[in-house]
């Protein structure tokens, strides 16, 4: 855990804990802002951001700011939800106690060596299956039908198609550099895409030309090919 420098007190922020746990350094003393404060700065300059620096602060912070509070404020009464919360807040602090000096005993052990545990007495034993007692043809059957049963098949995938969609702007400038390079042009040619979203807006341009008079569209007979004509603008 980072170290913090205050007035009083210069030191690991646990061990800050710990004092004021044992009543030898008095809490209101103590500016829980100052702390705070140098804990984010502890982060900005370190560039880094783990769960276990911000899990231990959040933890003895709380836990610090508990005390004070009580210390500051000895005879406030509170609601009941507020008792659980507090109680609660005391277990959470507890179980951080418990695994933080179990940590600090693994972290021990580990630098003592104490890593592994080998029976020694069987290393020397060569490994050797042993058939049960009452096998038989069936007992093998049931096992390798148990064991094809838990192979689960391969699933086929369903396959996914990416469909380019093109908006009513970009039909619109399609059309209109199209129309203006030939003397007539058909509908099919415009909407050659066989996705019915894009003959839609094929139509939708044609719609909208048609009424900002910049084109002209003909269709003799019904069900006939629309041709479509650029209008020369009057300046």
């Amino acid at each position: 855990m980072y170290h913090i420098k205050l007035t009083n007190f210069e030191g690991p922020l646990d061990l800050l804990h710990q004092l004021i746990e044992a009543k030898k350094l008095d809490i209101t003393e103590i500016s829980l802002a100052e702390v705070a404060g140098q804990f984010l700065n502890y982060l900005k300059n370190s560039g880094r951001l783990t769960m276990q620096d911000t899990a231990d602060f959040l933890t003895v912070a709380g836990r610090l700011a508990l005390i004070k509070s009580r210390a500051l404020l000895p005879f406030l009464k509170l609601s009941d939800d507020e008792e659980k919360d507090i109680e609660g807040l005391k277990e959470q602090l507890a179980e951080y106690k418990k695994y933080k000096e179990l940590s600090r005993l693994i972290n021990k052990l580990d630098k003592m060596g104490n890593r592994f545990y080998e029976r020694s007495y069987l290393a020397g034993l060569k490994p050797v299956f042993y058939f049960p007692k009452k096998l038989a043809a069936e007992h093998l059957s049931q096992a390798l039908e148990n064991l094809l049963g838990s192979i689960t098949l391969p699933q086929r995938i369903p396959q996914a198609r990416l469909v380019e969609k093109i908006s009513l702007e970009q039909k619109l400038a399609e059309m209109e550099s199209a129309l203006k390079n030939r003397v007539q042009l058909n509908f099919s040619e415009i909407a050659l895409s066989p996705n019915p979203e894009e003959k839609i807006v094929a139509f939708l341009s044609v719609l909208e030309l048609l009424k900002r008079s910049k084109i002209q569209a003909e269709q003799r007979y019904n069900f006939e090919e629309i041709k479509l004509k650029w209008l020369i603008q009057q300046i």
